[in-house]
């Protein structure tokens, strides 16, 4: 592979000396006169490596390294100064230079640190094909895990798989209950058929069974046509059910009836028709608790029960997490043609902090945002939007993720003490003994909360004890 470089400084002989030993290394070397002219090169085509001198006429060097920078962030620059202009180099590697050169400089130097950077661009490529690897190696059928509880699953469905019985999918929403039954789908004997999902819980009954079962023309208001129903339509295949939980008593009766005749009786029709179908099903909450309660049929859970599958919440798999970010950014970036996006250590520490209460959609969700509105390659913690959930109980919590343990802990109970002796002040009007009841503390303990966060509160002149404010 050719490396490709350009050269841009405003004295020729310095550029085209370096276009000159550059070009005997084996490099793909273009040169500019002025930031301008390189600008208009990056435009139509993509370099490696940006070597730009800082002081030339028209725009600034360091102007130059901030467009690059924000506009082809993979493009490596390495800056060249004047002795004495440290200062100005320092900037230029906070800006997201990979190095700098001082002039007068010598040939090796420059090559050598080009070979550096080159180094640690193949390093990081062949990561980059390692993590691919590695995801794909975890993957399983689109589902990413290498938990031990996913690992179970993962050999259950190889077990049951082959097989016609029916199977409940038990888990909270988003916990990819829907990948699971495509999974036991693609390792079935049906696979060439279709895979059809149904959310039972967005249907009224009625509509429901039309959809599920067919209809005849004028079995109800606006039937002006035989249907086929999902039940016929995925003959042969596999059909899942999702939320099930959700199904009145009346159309639990009737999907007990595939289940037990494998047969359907279409809305208006009065002959039953047999229907080829493994019936996977999937609820989001305890089923044996619903039937308990006398929210869901006995007969019908047994049926369906033969096989549970529990899919654990993504906060009982945080093993898992950083591998499922990466799918998950990577696959959406590459629909959306967004520039590769990597996930930086201090969002990550708020990715694996937070409990993720609905599980990897919201995981999904946060990251498809997060990649939209961060700038460049990098997603930080400014970029994670988390929800209203978050905001009661984490929101507290997240600005102090990248501290150590113990001085964040020691700052998050110092703002919760100021906020609680805060709110038990204002309800006892300022008055340290009622608040210090209140707390449950000695008034020299409240007191000493109260000096240390600066509160306001009035003399207790109640007791003859007076504090200055």
């Amino acid at each position: 592979m050719s490396w490709s470089v350009l050269v841009v400084d405003d004295e020729s002989d310095v550029r085209r000396g370096l276009q000159l030993i550059l070009g005997k290394k084996s490099f793909d070397v273009k040169g500019a006169a002025s930031s301008e002219e390189a600008l208009e090169l990056l435009r139509h085509r993509y370099f490696d490596f940006v070597i730009t001198d800082i002081k030339m006429g028209g725009m600034h060097g360091i102007e130059l390294l901030k467009k690059v920078k924000e506009k082809w962030p993979r493009t490596e620059v390495i800056v060249i100064t004047g002795f004495g202009t440290i200062e100005t180099a320092v900037e230029a590697m906070w800006l997201g230079a990979y190095h700098y050169v001082t002039k007068p400089f010598n040939n090796d130097e420059v090559i050598l640190t080009l070979q550096r950077a080159v180094h640690e661009q193949e390093l990081e490529a062949e990561l980059d094909r390692l993590r691919n690897q590695v995801e794909e190696q975890q993957g399983f059928y689109r589902i990413i895990g290498r938990d031990r509880q996913m690992l179970e699953i993962f050999s259950l469905i190889g077990r049951i798989a082959p097989t016609n019985v029916p199977v409940l999918i038990l888990g909270e929403s988003g916990t990819g209950k829907e990948l699971i039954a495509r999974a036991i789908h693609m390792q079935s004997l049906r696979v060439q058929e279709k895979f059809i999902a149904v959310n039972s819980a967005a249907l009224p009954d009625t509509l429901l069974e039309s959809e599920l079962f067919g209809s005849r023309k004028g079995a109800f208001t606006g039937a002006d046509q035989d249907r086929k129903g999902l039940f016929l339509e995925a003959s042969g295949g596999t059909i899942f059910l999702d939320d099930i939980s959700n199904m009145s008593e009346a159309f639990q009766a009737k999907l007990l009836r595939v289940l037990q005749e494998g047969e359907i009786l279409p809305l208006g029709q009065t002959q039953p028709v047999k229907v080829d179908v493994r019936i996977l099903a999937a609820a989001n909450r305890d089923l044996a608790e619903e039937v308990k309660a006398g929210k869901f049929r006995e007969d019908l859970y047994y049926r369906i029960h033969v096989v549970p599958i529990k899919v654990p919440p993504l906060r009982e798999r945080r093993e898992d997490i950083p591998l499922i970010a990466s799918h998950i950014l990577k696959r959406f970036c590459t629909a959306q043609g967004l520039p590769s996006k990597r996930i930086m250590p201090d969002a990550m520490r708020v990715i694996m902090a937070y409990p993720w209460p609905g599980n990897v959609r919201e995981l999904e969700n946060t990251l498809h945002r997060a990649a939209l509105i961060s700038e460049g390659e990098e997603i930080r913690q400014s970029d994670m939007v988390l929800s209203d959930e978050e905001k009661r109980f984490g929101g507290l919590v997240r600005p102090f993720y990248g501290l150590p343990y113990d001085e964040a802990k020691e700052r998050i109970l110092g703002l919760f003490q100021k906020e609680y002796v805060q709110n038990i002040l204002c309800e006892c009007n300022g008055n340290i003994s009622r608040a210090a009841e209140r707390c449950g503390l000695t008034r020299a303990a409240l007191h000493r909360i109260i000096k240390k966060h600066g509160l306001s509160f009035r003399e207790d002149i109640e007791d003859g004890v007076s504090y200055g404010r």
